[in-house]
């Protein structure tokens, strides 16, 4: 995996942090063609059939019928694999909106992967029909992502792969990523990010734009009205608050950006959220 790594834009509904999407090829298909990228969901993948590799920051790691593979968002990869028929199902998810309090010391932020057999494999390709059905039929958000979170229980303690980041570029750019999502919603200014990636101002927005296809001050603008979206569907607090918790200089401007984004205004949003759930 080099510089010519992409940013793959994948947008999640905020109201659910999750879309689950089958991939069939059918025999004869050619081999897929490379394509290493990464993008902000992470990845909880379930290999019905398919035989190859996935080319990932931890390393190399082998694909086969029956594997369960979790990737983590911004994790730059690339799936390698065989001509012939394929059947796999994606699950792309905010890490935040599955994680369990209950399982504290499980490591969403590394690769993981497992090869279940005999009575647990059934169980997780069942599960992984049933998710598939779920999703298709329109089921309850808060369905789909229990049992998306289920899913992810199935890592064994001893799954996480290890290895060094290979994509130079975006490790590069990465603790600016990490300052955004970690300041919990406050405005960061791309002074700021800069400083972090150890880069000058004008050099960092040149090589963000560049590797990410997007301004710093607009992803850092989305992340934060995804973050205010998932406010909303979370929790009992006012829209005002949230506007200022997530950095938005007033709730009228919050309001105008949410609108914009979403299509609905924050309060109509957390209604039909809330409607959707009963």
């Amino acid at each position: 995996m080099d510089s010519g790594t992409l940013c793959e834009p994948i947008a999640l509904a905020a109201a659910t942090s999750v879309r689950v999407e089958a991939v069939e090829r059918p025999a004869g298909s050619d081999a897929p063609a490379p394509f290493p990228h990464f993008h902000e969901p992470a990845e909880l993948i379930w290999f019905h059939h398919a035989n190859g590799h996935v080319i990932t920051e931890a390393g190399d790691l082998p694909i086969k019928a029956g594997t369960l593979l979790w990737l983590p968002p911004m994790a730059a990869h690339d799936f390698r694999l065989e001509a012939g028929a394929t059947h796999w199902v994606i699950v792309h998810c905010d890490p935040a909106a599955i994680a369990d309090p209950a399982r504290e010391g499980q490591a969403l932020e590394q690769a993981r992967i497992h090869c279940p057999e005999g009575a647990e494999r059934t169980r997780i390709a069942i599960a992984f029909d049933w998710l598939t059905a779920l999703a298709g039929q329109g089921g309850r958000a808060a369905d789909v992502l229990a049992l998306t979170r289920l899913l992810l229980g199935e890592f064994p303690a001893d799954t996480a792969a290890s290895g060094q980041p290979v994509s130079a570029a975006l490790h590069r750019l990465r603790p600016a990523l990490d300052l955004v999502a970690g300041t919990d919603g406050r405005l960061v200014t791309l002074e700021e990010a800069a400083a972090r990636c150890h880069l000058s101002p004008s050099y960092f927005s040149r090589a963000f734009s560049a590797q990410f296809g997007v301004g710093f001050a607009e992803y850092a603008r989305q992340y934060r009205l995804r973050a205010a979206a998932r406010d909303l569907t979370t929790g009992g607090a006012r829209v005002s608050e949230i506007a200022y918790a997530r950095g938005f200089l007033n709730p009228s401007h919050f309001s105008a950006a949410f609108q914009k984004r979403y299509g609905v205004s924050p309060t109509t949003f957390r209604q039909l959220h809330r409607a959707r759930g009963a």
